[in-house]
């Protein structure tokens, strides 16, 4: 009977350092936030060659890890793992929407009639900010 209770034991052990693996692969996109709100900081929202690369990259590595959950998760057995699945998914999904938020910041993204229509008049400013100059007017 020592045998068998140190094999069910030992199965236990396997079961919950599967389970744990499986959190581990899921929160991993979730700990790349704080360093994608760090870098979309870092880059502003000027049009230049630098904040549109480091932009394209954070849309490319999480629609590549959507793609790719299933080689992801493969690796574990069992087909107990649909909650982190699902979390490892609306993960890649916060990520696509800070990528989102910062086309929009940066004004790539078509959000005013006049990007649409073409007798619309585009958005004025109502203010203009420069620094350093004294402006006359």
């Amino acid at each position: 009977k020592a045998v068998v209770s140190t094999q069910s034991t030992g199965e236990n052990d396997n079961a919950h350092l599967i389970v744990k693996r499986s959190w581990d692969i899921s929160l991993v996109p979730l700990k790349q936030v704080p360093m994608n709100l760090f870098l979309m900081w870092m880059i502003g929202n000027t049009l230049s060659l630098f904040p549109i690369i480091m932009t394209v990259m954070m849309f490319k590595s999480p629609i590549a890890s959507l793609f790719g959950y299933k080689t992801t998760f493969q690796k574990l057995e069992g087909s107990h793992h649909i909650l982190q699945k699902l979390v490892y998914i609306l993960s890649n999904f916060v990520l696509i929407g800070m990528a989102l938020y910062k086309c929009s910041a940066m004004g790539l993204l078509p959000t005013h009639p006049s990007d649409w229509i073409a007798f619309e008049m585009p958005k004025t400013r109502m203010e203009y900010a420069v620094g350093g100059a004294v402006l006359l007017s």
